[in-house]
């Protein structure tokens, strides 16, 4: 048998206009095929730049004991060339630490740093069990919390003068109660209400919420020393989340705007006594778009808050409750998280 091909043949079916087109399909079909295998040739090439970026040295561990103060403590998470989750800290030279024996961040673990930048207080990874970590002297020191609280629930802060540590549960264990630590006596207290701390003052006044009537209503209280006050007044529930919503004199509670009813572009405070709203500003913040969240007072004027400004970027303002005006905390480049940033009174601040 003989095959004979006939090359006319796609001519004779589709004719000329037909035959042209089917030529002009395919060569489309190439060109496409060449630009595609270029731009990937290209974007390999991109793809190996980024690749060969050179990986920053791990930081030293954080030594018992330090020569200066502590300015930040961050979790570095997404960082090229540093573990995911691992608690670092920055002391006011500069100096980077990593603190290797708490917690990860990536296992909700915590860390607070006392405003005078001497102390560390957070979760070990092995025993989970909470400790104080002193290091101008290089001691440290556990603090007794409830066996049935896991590491990862634990919540503490200290109070504005670092005097006190304010510890409570976030796994809502109806049999414990808040502790308030005396990190000079080492004594503790069990607070006579369960649930959490919202703040303590410079002189121990600690302001506990619970929740009443399932949940829908939340009762704050102050625990002052060797007494409880007859202080009490309804808050949000919102408020529960931090231990350091109390100014250090104890007269004022502070929160953002959007969590509390009032527009998100502002800094509210409430009176400690009554629960009722003293004052509300507006930060002097140019590209501000929203305020993320309350951190903390930084003394008794100004506060420390999360905002995000128009172009969606995280930033840390120190504000002032009464005035609004407004300073940019300086960070460190690989802080990408600003939850996971805990800062001390020796932030640095934008000129």
């Amino acid at each position: 048998m003989v095959i004979v091909v006939n090359w006319r043949s796609p001519v004779n079916r589709l004719g000329r206009r037909g035959f042209v087109f089917v030529s002009l399909m395919m060569g489309a079909v190439v060109s496409q095929l060449i630009n595609t295998a270029a731009a990937y040739r290209e974007s390999s090439a991109v793809h190996v730049k980024v690749s060969t970026k050179i990986a920053k040295p791990p930081a030293p561990t954080l030594p018992k004991k330090l020569s200066e103060p502590i300015r930040y403590a961050y979790s570095p998470c997404g960082d090229f060339g540093k573990t995911c989750g691992v608690w670092h800290v920055v002391a006011t030279s500069g100096k980077q630490w990593a603190v290797r024996d708490a917690l990860p961040d990536e296992d909700l673990g915590k860390v607070a740093v006392s405003p005078d930048g001497v102390r560390l207080a957070y979760v070990l990874a092995r025993s989970e069990r909470l400790v104080i970590r002193d290091l101008k002297r290089g001691t440290v020191r556990f603090v007794p919390t409830p066996k049935s609280w896991e590491g990862w629930e634990m919540s503490f802060g200290f109070s504005h003068n670092s005097r006190w540590l304010a510890v409570d549960s976030v796994g809502g264990h109806p049999e414990s109660r808040a502790i308030r630590y005396d990190v000079k006596t080492t004594k503790v207290l069990t607070l006579p209400r369960a649930c959490c701390v919202i703040g303590i003052s410079d002189v121990g006044t600690t302001f506990v919420a619970v929740h009443k009537d399932s949940a829908k209503t939340t009762e704050a209280s102050a625990v002052r020393p060797g007494r409880t006050s007859k202080v009490r007044f309804s808050i949000l529930p919102y408020l529960m989340l931090s231990k350091t919503h109390v100014s250090p004199d104890g007269r004022l509670l502070a929160f953002d705007g959007e969590q509390y009813g009032v527009p998100s572009r502002t800094v509210g405070t409430l009176d400690a006594k009554t629960g009722q709203i003293v004052g509300r500003v507006t930060p002097d913040i140019d590209d501000l778009r929203k305020i993320e969240s309350f951190v903390y007072w930084y003394d008794t004027s100004r506060v420390l808050i999360h905002v995000e400004t128009k172009a969606y970027e995280p930033q840390l303002y120190l504000v002032d409750v009464h005035t609004g005006r407004a300073e940019r905390v300086l960070l460190p480049e690989d802080a990408f998280d600003l939850h996971s940033v805990i800062v001390s009174s020796h932030v640095g601040v934008a000129e």
